[in-house]
């Protein structure tokens, strides 16, 4: 038995992980932080349409981040696996007010800094990032919104400036870049170009400052890393040439349903470094 403690021991401090319920629902999350009497910055991760906290946990490169960084992770659920993010007007679940109780939690239990508060959502989970932004923009640091467009049916009045960076690939089947038109059964988007446009007016950009390719795989994708100036609150586009829906770094993936996948970049890590340079 005892040949086999280090082993035990070792996997218990490379997973700080843990599962629970908060409010009747399943959440996980991942503690990197080194000193647990300290409160870090916390990114919460929102999975797609039918996804769950292990779902997204499995696909991303958060957990790795967090434990190189000293961050806290929190893959979060959303009844039956979807997110009211507002493009269905007559929904009752107040998951605005769901989060937002999370992350006071979070902050009174001292291991969530209210400052550095940051949302990570894929495809639905990323349009309950931007309504996130929207209702309650004071509690939020930044959003990563990966693989969803902004609905054309929910408008958000007060318009606040939050920090933002929007990763989407031009050959989306789920979410198209050119947007989904009125009557789609998902719901009507507007397109690529006129979401950013909306964020950069929301956030107050003067013009488009440094652009990045980068094409370093030979998997038929590349990505335009376009980081905008003059900005009263940062924001950033990466376009994917080529690229699907699926989360970006992910790996292969079912290309009948998602189109193809890039490995030119990783949406966690990208996302991560741009919250950090905030």
């Amino acid at each position: 038995m005892f040949r086999f403690f280090p082993l035990i021991l070792l996997l218990s401090f490379s997973q700080p992980s843990w599962a629970d319920r908060f409010q009747g629902r399943t959440f996980t999350i991942t503690d990197g932080r080194s000193d647990k009497s300290k409160p870090a910055p916390m990114i919460i991760a929102l999975h797609g349409f039918l996804g769950t906290p292990k779902s997204m946990k499995s696909k991303t490169s958060f957990d790795k981040l967090a434990s190189q960084n000293g961050l806290l992770v929190a893959y979060m659920s959303g009844v039956k696996r979807r997110w009211n993010d507002g493009r269905t007007p007559g929904s009752t679940i107040d998951d605005v007010g769901y989060v937002r109780a999370f992350i006071q939690k979070q902050v009174s239990q001292n291991r969530a800094d209210a400052r550095a508060i940051f949302i990570a959502g894929h495809s639905n989970g990323g349009g309950m990032a931007l309504r996130m932004a929207c209702d309650v923009p004071n509690l939020i640091a930044g959003i990563s919104v990966v693989a969803t467009k902004v609905a054309q049916n929910y408008t958000c009045s007060r318009g606040q400036s939050v920090p933002a960076i929007f990763i989407y690939g031009t050959e989306d089947p789920v979410s198209p870049h050119k947007g989904r038109p009125a009557g789609s059964r998902l719901g009507a988007t507007l397109s690529a170009s006129e979401s950013i446009a909306l964020w950069s007016k929301r956030n107050k950009c003067n013009k488009v400052g440094k652009t990045q390719i980068i094409d370093l795989r030979d998997d038929q994708t590349k990505a335009i890393v376009k980081r905008y100036a003059g900005c009263k609150a940062a924001l950033q586009y990466i376009e994917i040439e080529g690229h699907g829906h699926a989360w970006p770094g992910a790996g292969p993936r079912l290309q009948r349903l998602q189109g193809p996948a890039t490995q030119e970049i990783d949406a966690a890590r990208a996302s991560w470094r741009f919250f950090k340079s905030l």
